[in-house]
């Protein structure tokens, strides 16, 4: 692995977990060394790494500011005129002098980030950590980040949070399983690591999809008189293609295959849909829809197909399936969670829904 940051850049490091992003800055902080080639920095470098790390959790905050400082070469007569600088910026004044193992994690973060922003470093290395923090103090760290871009000051930041990195960094490395994958405008990094964990989450649904569909029974729980019987339910995407997974937003058929045993008049056929925890997230029904069906003669076997957008977050769902008499009280067939399926976006959405929001700041005054 190879790469370059220049002076007054702000470079991010994105990848999945466990892919040695974290190891990356270690070595940039020179906390650990590299079993082979070599790492070459020009400047005082400041790391705002792990939860926690450079403190001792018996001290107190004043003495951990003090420690943090001296560990980063910065002498006790700078950190007396910077002190309350760090006090200030971290909010942490009723807090100083109680011992840091007391801290909440977002304690923590506060006082790392205000140590690593005061000692004036020639380059900032700047870890994940910033996620635990609370929003107005993000907000902050930004402000402080953005601060150290003007100065023309060398930052590295690793994180998640992939419109940040787009937005702060004019590069970007991606990296997985120790290995290059992207490397170059931020921009293009960022869509090309969409696009990868687009692909890998893709396969990882269709995998714990159809593992889920053989540990669980496809009858699941199932009760009805027989005079039909649903045979079969799976999923469709907009080609006719039966799969376990499929994009939010994107068109689906729940499509049910039905064998009437004994003669019926105008029977009822529906689903529902619900959510790993057994939360309904919708159902509907031919009857609901104003859908009158036909007689059906004993020993025919029909296709009923929902067709819809599948406008659902992130996450596993089951389908329940059911033919009734026209009555709707007496089932020939109801099958709880009979087929399950992954719904995959690299959105982030909450609740059961994507609605697909977009936003509008206008000023009104």
């Amino acid at each position: 692995m190879s790469f370059s940051v220049g002076k007054g850049e702000t470079f991010g490091i994105i990848g999945p977990n466990g892919s040695g992003k974290s190891t990356i800055l270690k070595l940039l902080a020179r906390i650990i060394r590299p079993q082979s080639g070599n790492v070459a920095i020009n400047g005082s470098v400041s790391a705002l790494l792990e939860l926690g790390a450079g403190f001792h959790p018996d001290l107190t905050g004043k003495e951990n500011i003090y420690l943090n400082a001296s560990i980063l070469g910065v002498d006790r007569k700078s950190i007396d005129r910077k002190f309350q600088e760090i006090v200030d910026f971290a909010e942490l004044e009723r807090f100083i002098d109680t011992p840091v193992k007391n801290y909440s994690s977002g304690m923590y973060v506060r006082l790392g980030f205000a140590i690593a922003i005061n000692v004036n470093p020639d380059i900032l290395l700047i870890d994940e950590v910033l996620a635990v923090g609370d929003q107005s103090f993000q907000s902050k760290c930004l402000g402080a980040i953005f601060d150290f871009i003007r100065q023309g000051k060398t930052i590295v930041i690793v994180s998640h949070d992939l419109d940040m990195v787009r937005n702060l960094c004019s590069r970007a490395l991606f990296i997985c399983q120790g290995r290059v994958l992207e490397y170059g405008r931020a921009d293009d990094v960022v869509r090309g690591y969409r696009s990868y964990m687009e692909r890998a989450e893709r396969e990882k649904s269709i995998v714990q999809a159809a593992i889920a569909r053989e540990e669980i029974p496809q009858t699941g729980e199932r009760f009805g008189s027989g005079e039909a019987l649903i045979e079969r339910v799976s999923l469709l995407d907009s080609c006719g293609r039966e799969v376990n997974a499929i994009h939010a937003g994107e068109d689906a058929i729940i499509c049910l295959r039905v064998v009437f045993r004994e003669q019926s008049e105008r029977p009822i056929f529906g689903v529902r849909i619900s959510d790993e925890r057994d939360i309904n997230v919708y159902g509907t029904n031919t009857w609901v829809q104003g859908i009158k069906t036909r007689i059906f003669r004993k020993g025919e076997s029909v296709e009923v197909n929902f067709s819809q957008k599948m406008d659902l977050i992130k996450g596993n769902y089951r389908v329940t399936a059911a033919v009734s008499h026209n009555d709707g009280r007496r089932y020939f067939d109801w099958r709880t969670n009979v087929l399950k399926f992954a719904v995959f976006d690299e959105s982030y959405a909450e609740g059961i829904a994507n609605l697909n929001s977009e936003i509008s700041i206008k000023k009104i005054r």
